[in-house]
């Protein structure tokens, strides 16, 4: 079975072959396109906008290969043009991939293209029209790759779930419907539902429930389960989603289904303030390991009261932790001009080496790094105690996305992805004091706070990083 893995940039990876599973680490992707280009990723439209986009794939192990499939679709005198080709990824290395060229090229034959008769000849009949489906059509809005659940791991999570005769289960997000089609065939589930957003999923997915000859017991519908209101109707909800996704349907989940009603979840829980009662950990055939989650619903959740607003349900953003490469922290240092006196955060600290290394090389006064994870927490606070920086650093356990105040900052180090920049950059130019600097490695605040300086250097494995630079003017 081709595997894909989850993504953390709306990408999924498709593994050519599996060589090793040692020191699985994400792989940068940098594409360079027409700066108004619309790029989609294996049918995932990618949110990054300019001539580079930057994108992470999941872990992967070192030699491990795989494939994406590019679209790159741009607007020439208001004719569309697109260019697709397959890229090759590979574990430990950076894959870029120029379309710049190859735009050129299209741009060039669209303009000699004209269908238009002259105003001085005959209209003359096209002998071979184009048809309708050469045109390039506006990619699916996937808000979660389609990775398939092993079956051996569909099997653990339905008899996790405790699927049984009278049962009715709804899965979100169903790809090509097996978590359904089993409930129905081999758990006797009294209904299955599958949703998904992705017309050629469920047109698999109804394919395969009448091969299975389960088509009565099964419904499958097109459509966005982020906009489902209700799911009062389901005694089983089985989820394999992104972990922003788990956070917006998760109200839904705890108001509308009854007591009782199970909510099961593959790899991904439902953040912090929904803890699972039970989690299972399943070998799929090639050896690699799923988590699985259960909830069951007790009881409803306490309704506010007339004058409590409800608070607004702002998902986290999992960031995973890359390190970043020594010669690029003191690059990212330098740009921003740190120097003695400087008070330097770092939000999305890992492993802690910028905040150390301001402090350590560039004699900043004091440096702050926070971090969601305790590993990297506790592991920054063991390398400050190594470099005998740990009277001027301090390390927190924290969401950067929660932070309401860097005021104390004179530079902010970043090295997080665009939605989560996009997020920050109200609050540090809101509270940075004029003069403050903020560093981004690799990655954009959003159209509308433009870098004053980029910087592009190479680690010492030959792979190109990008430092941008702000500096916060007086406030107007």
């Amino acid at each position: 079975m081709v595997r894909v893995f989850c993504l953390f940039v709306a990408l999924g990876l498709v593994p050519a072959s599996v060589t090793s599973a040692a020191d699985p680490a994400p792989v940068r992707i940098v594409l360079t396109v027409p700066a108004d280009a619309t790029v989609a990723v294996d049918g995932v439209l990618v949110k990054q906008t300019g001539a580079e986009r930057r994108l992470l794939t999941p872990p992967i192990a070192a030699g491990e290969k795989g494939k994406y499939t590019v679209k790159v679709t741009f607007a020439k005198d208001g004719k569309p043009v697109t260019i697709e080709r397959d890229i090759l990824v590979e574990g430990g290395k950076e894959t870029r991939a120029d379309f710049t060229k190859e735009a050129a090229k299209q741009t060039e034959l669209a303009t000699k293209t004209d269908d238009a008769p002259k105003k001085d000849e005959p209209k003359k009949e096209a002998s071979t029209p184009a048809p309708k489906s050469d045109e390039p059509k506006k990619p699916v809005r996937l808000d979660v790759p389609y990775v398939s659940t092993p079956e051996n791991v569909v099997d653990e999570m339905l008899k996790l779930a405790g699927v049984k005769d009278g049962d009715v289960v709804y899965d979100l997000g169903c790809g090509d419907g097996r978590i359904v089609v089993t409930a129905a065939k081999s758990f006797k589930a009294k209904r299955g539902i599958g949703i998904d957003i992705d017309p050629e999923r469920i047109k698999e997915a109804r394919q395969a429930a009448k091969d299975a000859k389960v088509e009565n017991k099964v419904e499958f519908l097109e459509g966005d389960i982020l906009k489902i209101k209700d799911l009062s109707d389901a005694s089983v909800v089985t989820l394999y989603l992104l972990p922003d996704i788990n956070d917006k349907i998760k109200p839904v989940l705890r108001k509308t289904l009854k007591p009782g009603a199970r909510v099961v979840s593959h790899d991904f829980d439902m953040g912090e303030d929904w803890k699972p009662e039970k989690e299972l950990v399943v070998k799929d055939k090639e050896g690699r390991e799923h988590t699985l989650y259960l909830w069951t619903i007790v009881d409803k959740p306490a309704e506010l009261k007339k004058d409590e607003a409800p608070k607004k349900d702002e998902p986290t953003i999992k960031v995973p932790y890359v390190p970043t490469p020594q010669n690029v922290v003191e690059e990212m240092l330098k740009v921003a001009g740190v120097k003695e006196g400087d008070v330097v955060y770092d939000l999305g600290c890992g492993d802690g080496r910028i905040v150390i290394t301001a402090v350590k090389k560039f004699n900043a006064k004091k440096g702050y790094g926070v971090d969601i994870d305790p590993e990297r927490v506790k592991e920054s606070k063991q390398a400050a105690k190594d470099a005998k920086v740990e009277d001027k650093v301090e390390f927190r356990e924290g969401d950067v996305l929660k932070i309401t105040d860097v005021s104390e900052a004179t530079v902010v180090c970043l090295y997080l992805f665009p939605e989560v920049n996009e997020r920050l950059a109200p609050m540090l130019r809101r509270t940075l004091k004029p003069g403050s600097r903020v560093v981004s490695h690799d990655f954009l605040m959003g159209d509308d706070w433009k870098p004053e300086k980029e910087v592009r250097v190479k680690d010492d494995k030959g792979d190109e990083h990008s430092v941008y630079l702000w500096t916060i003017r007086e406030k107007k």
